[in-house]
């Protein structure tokens, strides 16, 4: 999970290299969870995911710039979908989660299972790209 692959390219570098980041983050969660917890400070766990819902709003962002400057016809729900995403990242307790090995694998599998999806069905679609 969290690898790159070329199915998710969109055909924008500077949207592909924003995936990219983002699935490297996501890569720093699936490491996090196959170390040894006394190896592995938890504020810098903490940090990474704080950093991931910084750079997926930003990415975000951009997204739905250009979706507003081409006048999408998707725009709306596409931005809803961002929206409830960084709203459900808003619901986990990150103290919590580091500590309960049950609920990191969900928060992990939740956010690579949407991100991996929404690439595939939403942004490809928005760059026209067909799988």
């Amino acid at each position: 999970m969290f690898l790159w692959s070329s199915k998710y390219e969109t055909g924008s570098s500077f949207i592909d290299d924003n995936h990219k980041k983002l699935f490297e983050i996501g890569y720093d969660v699936l490491a996090f969870m196959q170390s040894e917890r006394n190896e592995v400070n938890t504020s810098y766990f903490k940090n990474v995911l704080k950093d991931f819902m910084t750079y997926a709003k930003f990415n975000f962002s951009i997204e739905e710039d250009y979706m507003s400057e081409i006048e999408y016809t998707g725009f709306v729900s596409h931005k809803q979908e961002h929206y409830f995403f960084i709203k459900r990242l808003c619901y986990y307790d990150f103290d919590e989660i580091i500590t309960n090995k049950e609920s990191l694998q969900k928060l992990f599998e939740f956010i690579y299972s949407w991100l991996d999806q929404h690439i595939i069905s939403e942004d490809l679609k928005l760059f026209k790209k067909q799988l």
